[in-house]
C-alpha cells in the first residue's frame, strides 16, 4: 500500500505511465520469489521486540550505497543472531575489513540473507571455519560449504552479533538478496520490530548551473539554501531566481521512532510545473553499480562540507539503474516555475517540498567562493578585483589570447566564465598580473588516455573517469618535512576506477624502503608502488597530493597476555602499516585472530586443551618490508 500512496502522489499527472510503474514494482517482487511481503522472514536479532536502526537501504555512504539495514545492539556484542528463514549456509567469510565475520544463507525461494560484523559463529560452523583456517594457514578465509553440511531452520541461532571488519560500532548488518545477488530493501518485508511513523527531514536544497548561460540568483556555480517547514510543507527561506539549465539537489535524511540516526530515503520524486521530471527508487541495488554513488551525490559538496547531497538529475557518467524518471537537468526561463519534491521512506511516510522560483523582483546574489579561479564542470570560473569599471580579462591559449567581459560585477569584484571545451588557457592576465591556470590537458572519459610531463605520467583506462577531466598538476617541495610533493589538484573529482600514476622524483631514494604516500595536511597515508629506473608507479582512485617517503622503522610488537593457553599482542606500525603476521609453535602454524581497529591479535588453538610447549615465534612485517620478531619458550 505504501507504493500505491507514493505512486499516486508522485505520478498522478502521467496517465498510463502510473499504471506501468505499479506493474513494474509488483513484478519485481514476484521475480525475486517472494509474493507475500510479510511473514516469510523473521527479524534476525531481538525478534518480537522493537529494534532500532543505524542504517537503511540505499543510504548515501562515502563510497557506496548502503546495502540492507544496520540494526543497533545497544553497544553490546554477543546477542544471538537468528536465521531469518529456512535454508542452508551457502558462504562464510572471515576478514579484517569489510563485513568482517559474515554468514550467507540460501533459502528455498531463491533469495540469500546476509549477516555481517559477527563476533562468533554457531559452534559447529565455528569449528568448520577453524579447521579450514588451519588448513589454509590464514586468518582470512572464504568458504562455500556443501549445502548438506549446515542446514538451518527459521529461528535457529547461527551466530552472535559483534563489531568485526570495518564496523564503527557494535551492530548487526542484515541484507536480503535476490537470486542474482542484487540487494533488496529488507524494510519492504514488513518487519514489525521497526517502528517508523517519522517522515523524512529535508535540511537544505541546492541548485547547480549546468550550462554557460545558467544562473542561480544571477550567479554561475553551485549554491545551496536553507529550508523551513511551514505546517506540513518544506519551502525555501529566501527568494530564488533560476535561469538556463539547472540541476537540483537535496540534503535530506530519514529517522525511525525512538532513534536519532540519519538514515537513507528510499524514494524521491520531483515535479516542475506539475510534470514529473525526475524520480528514483532504491529498493533493488546492484553491487556492480555501487561506485556510481560518487556521481549520484554531489561529491565536491561532500568533500567541502561533509554533507551528502542527493542529485535530482542524472549526471554524466552515472550508469545506475535506480532512476525511474531520469533527467539531465531542467531548463528554466524567466517565467515563474513551481517546484515540488516528494521524499518517501520504506514505511510509506512522505515529506513534501514546494517553492516558486522567479516570482520575486528582488533576489540576493550569492558571493562565489572562489579565491582566483575554479574549474567548475566544463568551465573556468574566476573573479578579479576592480575599482570602478572592470577591465577586460585576457586568457592566453599558447600564443593566442581571448578577451572576456564579466558576466556579473559587484562592489569589489568582476566575475568571468570560459568554456574549456573551446580551448585550454594556460594563464590568465588579471589586468597586468599573469597567473598560471595549471591546466595541462583535457582527459576524456571512456577512452584510454596517457599523459606525460617532466614530473609524472598518468595512464587512464576506459573506466577511470565518469566525465571529462581538465587535468591540473603542480610540483613543489616541502622544506619543513623535506618532501617532494606531486599535487594533482582534483580532491573533489571522483574516479570510477583506478588511474596508474608514475612519479619521477628529482631526489634519490633507496628502492626497498621508499614508497608513495598520499599527503593530507600533516598525515601521510601509505600507497605503495613499484620502482623502475628511478621512477615509482602506483594505482589510485584519488587525484590528490602524493610524496615519496622512507619507512625504516619495524613494526612494534607489544605482548599483553602470555601463557601456555593464550597469547595476546598489540601490533602496530605507525607509517606504512601492517602487511602480514605469522605465528608458529615449534615451526607449526598457530592461528592468530586479528582485530585491526584495536590493533590486537590473539591465539586460537585447533586443539584447545593442548598447551603451548616449545618455542613460540611471532613475525610481523610492515608494507615496506621491515620485520619484527617476538620469541618465547614455554
Amino acid at each position: 500500500m505504501a507504493y500505491l500512496i507514493f505512486t499516486e502522489i508522485g505520478q498522478a499527472t502521467l496517465g498510463m505511465r502510473r499504471v506501468y510503474t505499479l506493474i513494474l514494482i509488483f513484478s519485481f517482487f514476484n521475480s525475486s520469489g517472494q509474493t507475500d511481503l510479510k511473514g516469510y522472514y523473521m527479524f534476525p536479532i531481538n525478534p518480537g521486540q522493537q529494534n532500532y536502526l543505524a542504517g537503511t537501504m540505499g543510504e548515501l555512504r562515502s563510497s557506496h550505497f548502503h546495502a540492507g539495514i544496520d540494526v543497533k545492539t545497544g553497544g553490546q556484542i554477543g546477542l544471538p543472531v537468528y536465521a531469518a528463514a529456512d535454508g542452508y549456509v551457502w558462504r562464510v567469510r572471515v576478514a579484517t575489513g569489510g563485513y568482517g565475520n559474515a554468514i550467507y544463507l540460501r533459502h528455498p525461494n531463491g533469495t540469500t540473507t546476509v549477516y555481517a560484523h559477527l563476533d562468533k559463529f554457531e559452534p559447529k560452523l565455528a569449528q568448520h571455519i577453524l579447521e579450514n583456517q588451519y588448513k589454509e594457514e590464514s586468518f582470512t578465509v572464504q568458504l562455500f560449504p556443501d549445502k548438506a553440511l549446515f542446514p538451518v531452520k527459521k529461528g535457529d541461532i547461527i551466530a552472535y552479533s559483534g563489531n568485526t571488519g570495518s564496523s564503527s560500532g557494535p551492530h548487526l548488518h542484515f541484507e536480503i538478496r535476490d537470486a542474482n545477488q542484487n540487494i533488496l530493501d529488507p524494510l519492504l518485508y514488513g518487519f514489525d520490530e521497526i517502528v517508523d511513523t517519522q517522515s523524512p527531514l529535508l535540511k537544505r536544497i541546492g541548485f547547480v548551473t549546468l550550462d554557460k548561460e545558467a544562473r542561480v540568483n544571477k550567479t554561475f556555480g553551485r549554491y545551496d539554501f536553507e529550508v523551513i517547514k511551514t505546517a506540513t510543507i518544506f519551502t525555501t527561506r529566501t527568494p530564488i531566481s533560476l535561469s538556463g539549465k539547472i540541476g537540483v539537489e537535496v540534503y535530506a535524511y530519514d529517522r525511525q521512532d525512538g532513534v536519532w540516526s540519519k538514515n537513507g530515503i528510499s524514494e524521491i520524486t520531483m515535479k516542475i510545473d506539475g510534470d514529473t521530471v525526475f524520480s528514483q527508487l532504491k529498493s533493488n541495488l546492484s553491487f556492480s553499480k555501487q561506485r556510481n554513488i560518487l556521481t549520484h551525490m554531489d561529491y565536491a559538496a561532500y568533500k567541502e562540507k561533509g554533507l551528502k547531497y542527493n542529485k535530482l538529475f542524472v549526471d554524466d557518467g552515472n550508469t545506475h539503474d535506480i532512476y525511474m524518471t531520469p533527467s539531465s537537468g531542467f531548463d528554466f526561463n524567466d517565467s515563474t516555475h513551481f517546484i515540488q519534491i516528494y521524499l518517501k521512506d520504506s514505511y510509506g511516510n512522505i515529506s513534501t517540498f514546494e517553492t516558486k522560483v522567479n516570482n520575486h523582483k528582488i533576489v540576493y546574489p550569492p558571493n562565489p567562493k572562489i579565491r582566483d579561479f575554479e574549474v567548475f564542470r566544463n568551465f573556468l570560473h574566476f573573479k578579479a578585483d576592480h575599482t570602478g569599471n572592470p577591465n577586460l580579462i585576457q586568457l592566453y591559449l599558447g600564443q593566442a589570447f581571448v578577451e572576456l567581459t564579466p558576466y556579473r560585477t559587484d562592489k569589489h569584484n568582476a566575475y568571468y566564465i570560459w568554456d574549456l571545451r573551446e580551448g585550454l588557457p594556460d594563464s590568465v592576465n588579471f589586468c597586468g598580473e599573469v597567473m598560471s591556470t595549471g591546466i595541462f590537458a583535457e582527459i576524456p572519459s571512456n577512452t584510454e588516455t596517457a599523459f606525460y610531463n617532466h614530473a609524472s605520467d598518468l595512464l587512464f583506462n576506459k573506466r577511470s573517469l565518469f566525465d571529462t577531466l581538465y587535468l591540473r598538476f603542480e610540483k613543489s617541495f616541502d622544506t619543513t618535512r623535506q618532501l617532494e610533493i606531486f599535487s594533482f589538484l582534483h580532491p573533489d573529482v571522483p574516479l570510477k576506477s583506478s588511474v596508474e600514476i608514475t612519479l619521477k622524483p628529482e631526489e634519490s631514494y633507496p628502492d626497498t624502503a621508499a614508497a608513495v604516500y598520499s599527503v593530507y595536511k600533516n598525515r601521510l597515508n601509505y600507497m605503495g608502488g613499484e620502482w623502475n629506473d628511478g621512477s615509482i608507479t602506483f594505482k589510485t582512485r584519488d587525484l590528490v597530493s602524493y610524496t615519496i617517503s622512507l619507512d625504516t622503522i619495524p613494526p612494534v610488537i607489544s605482548p599483553t597476555i602470555i601463557n601456555k593457553d593464550n597469547v595476546y599482542f598489540k601490533i602496530n606500525d605507525e607509517k606504512s602499516g601492517i602487511k602480514s603476521y605469522k605465528a608458529t609453535i615449534n615451526g607449526e602454524f598457530v592461528l592468530m585472530n586479528y582485530e585491526s581497529k584495536k590493533k590486537l591479535i590473539w591465539s586460537e588453538k585447533l586443539h584447545k586443551n593442548i598447551p603451548f610447549v616449545g618455542e613460540f615465534v611471532l613475525e610481523v612485517e610492515d608494507n615496506t618490508g621491515n620485520k619484527s620478531t617476538y620469541k618465547k619458550t614455554f
